[in-house]
């Protein structure tokens, strides 16, 4: 390969990093102006006024998830395949919009109740869909038992998610990976118990080693 090619490449390669982190530092929309728009003033305003009730929050939150949802399947990317490849879930404009929207209403709800089980894991589940990519639950012979044990359970859990589709790449995205981890370490912080999902994100074979940056040691 000639020395302009290899140039070439090295700076598509160091163009996807600077995409990364999105979510961190958690967007808020002084840094990020279209964080909210004229649409969402009432839904702020409802927020503001009733800060104290969770089906508030919830209700807002899954309302927004879902309606983000149908944007990012009904949008496309315009890079190539390699590039998609790379990007994973986060290869559009909608996708990374998205991901910033609702990581600014989840760490607002959570900084009202952040000792709520059921908010950390739906926001932990939906930050690892963008980073890890479609979860793809395995078929199982024979089916499950109707009436598991708890230990049966969680660690029927754990095997459901061990496979995911089109996730970030480790190297171009390693920054975003890095933010994912932060956040099931302050969930584990507040909720010791939180959720036996985590080990999906550690047995995930595109998640980076972070021994090699500085920050992990």
């Amino acid at each position: 390969m000639s020395s302009s090619g290899k140039n070439d490449s090295d700076a598509s390669v160091e163009s996807l990093i600077a995409l990364f982190p999105i979510a961190f530092p958690t967007p808020i929309p002084s840094t990020h102006p279209n964080l909210i728009s004229s649409k969402d003033l009432q839904r702020e305003d409802d927020l503001l006024r009733n800060a104290t009730s969770f089906r508030q929050w919830w209700t807002t939150i899954q309302s927004t998830r879902d309606d983000l949802s149908v944007l990012q399947r009904a949008s496309t990317s315009q890079h190539t395949e390699g590039v998609n490849a790379a990007l994973g879930q986060l290869g559009s404009p909608v996708a990374k919009s998205a991901l910033e929207r609702l990581t600014y209403l989840y760490e607002s709800g959570l900084a009202q109740f952040p000792t709520s089980y059921k908010l950390w894991k739906s926001y932990l589940h939906s930050r690892m869909g963008f980073v890890l990519g479609r979860a793809i639950k395995p078929k199982r012979a024979g089916g499950r038992k109707k009436f598991p044990d708890m230990r049966e359970a969680l660690e029927d859990e754990d095997l459901d998610a061990l496979t995911y589709e089109n996730p970030l790449d480790g190297v171009v995205g390693w920054t975003e990976w890095r933010a994912l981890v932060g956040v099931f370490e302050r969930a584990l912080m507040w909720l010791p118990n939180v959720s036996c999902s985590s080990k999906s994100l550690f047995v995930c074979t595109n998640i980076p080693h972070f021994k090699r940056c500085p920050e992990f040691g």
